[in-house]
């Protein structure tokens, strides 16, 4: 946090404060939406340098100067899980002889090389810094620019509402339990209480 400071202004005067810092919150969440629980992190915003670990829901929060872009590289001890395999069934129906050619499978290929699986990896994410509007001035524009933030594709349209917010709003409403009427005007609270805390 910030300390407060002081300024002397002199009343009848028109005075300009300039913020040299702001508030960014992160939340990592691998592509099965996983967070990155206690995960090494650098992030490099100008010449600040912070180093640290997540948050248990995958979270890190700093203060940074006020520019418009920085750098943040996450350490993992070991590559995120691929997906499950799913193999073709071999069995057949009794008398029936297996098909020609018989399926392949990944099982079929196993990784030649084990060691490298357990080596670490370094995700690297270009941050692109800005104020985002607020509800009062532009609230449309507000709440597409956070379902954005937290992951929900609104493509090409900010400012306009059509088919992809609709359908990101609709995905919002699932994933938090929430009536499903695809309204931003429904979630806005909870877009400010999720995005802006």
């Amino acid at each position: 946090m910030v300390s407060p400071r002081t300024a002397p202004i002199r009343t009848g005067n028109t005075s300009t404060f300039i913020l040299k810092q702001r508030r960014l919150h992160l939340v990592l969440l691998d592509p099965q939406e996983v967070p990155y629980a206690d995960t090494e992190y650098v992030l490099t915003v100008g010449r600040t340098e912070h180093c640290g670990r997540t948050a248990a829901d995958g979270s890190l929060s700093h203060e940074v100067p006020g520019l418009a872009a920085g750098e943040l590289l996450v350490k993992l001890s070991k590559p995120p899980a691929p997906p499950p395999r799913r193999s073709a069934p071999h069995a057949t129906a009794k008398g029936t002889p297996p098909p020609y050619p018989p399926a392949v499978t990944d099982e079929d290929f196993p990784d030649a090389t084990p060691a490298a699986a357990s080596e670490p990896v370094t995700l690297r994410w270009a941050l692109q810094l800005q104020s985002l509007p607020g509800f009062e001035s532009d609230a449309l524009r507000a709440a597409q620019e956070r379902l954005h933030n937290l992951g929900y594709a609104i493509e090409g349209e900010r400012g306009s509402p059509g088919a992809s917010t609709k359908s990101a709003v609709r995905a919002f409403q699932r994933r938090h339990g929430l009536p499903e009427t695809g309204q931003l005007a429904d979630i806005s609270r909870e877009l400010i209480r999720l995005h802006d805390a």
